[in-house]
């Protein structure tokens, strides 16, 4: 009888560290395709770094977990290979960097459909690839990194309307 605490892909194959390694390679692979290096680093914050074509992953993160969010930064090359596009169904997208932009309400809701676009296309990418991803657990990263993001967003809004109170 198999130990109930082994979790098994539905071929049957155990999730175990050198699973998520071998996924993890491929997209390291599908990365290194495209033109970018990627660097694990305890002090990094997961993200692209498009001048210096790099995804950072930071390394204490479960093994799970960073192939989860490996699969949201390739989204976000995969939505700036296709920038006009996505610009043109967002009022005002995240690449800006003026301050009056950034603090819009406009500039926050594209960041935000920004990153919900990412986790989709990082999903996606996974089946292109055939990779196996546990929907509950990719879920869970997904929305504890967006409510990050939304909170972000609230709080600007917040900080805001207190600030023009005492105007």
């Amino acid at each position: 009888m198999p130990d109930p605490k082994i979790i098994l892909s539905p071929e049957g194959q155990e999730l175990s560290k050198s699973f998520w390694a071998f996924q993890i390679k491929k997209i390291t692979n599908w990365l290194l395709e495209k033109g970018y290096t990627v660097r694990y680093d305890p002090d990094v914050e997961d993200q692209v770094d498009f001048e210096l074509l790099e995804v950072q992953i930071c390394s204490r993160s479960h093994a799970e977990t960073r192939f989860y969010t490996m699969l949201h930064e390739c989204g976000h090359i995969l939505i700036r290979n296709g920038w006009k596009q996505f610009a043109k169904e967002h009022p005002m997208y995240a690449a800006s960097g003026d301050g009056r932009c950034t603090r819009s309400r406009a500039y926050r809701v594209s960041l935000i459909a920004e990153e919900i676009d990412a986790w989709k296309r990082g999903r996606r990418l996974a089946n292109r690839l055939d990779l196996f991803v546990r929907d509950q657990k990719y879920d869970k990263v997904m929305t504890e990194c967006l409510m990050g993001y939304i909170e972000w967003a609230g709080g600007i809004e917040t900080a805001l309307r207190e600030e023009n109170v005492g105007k």
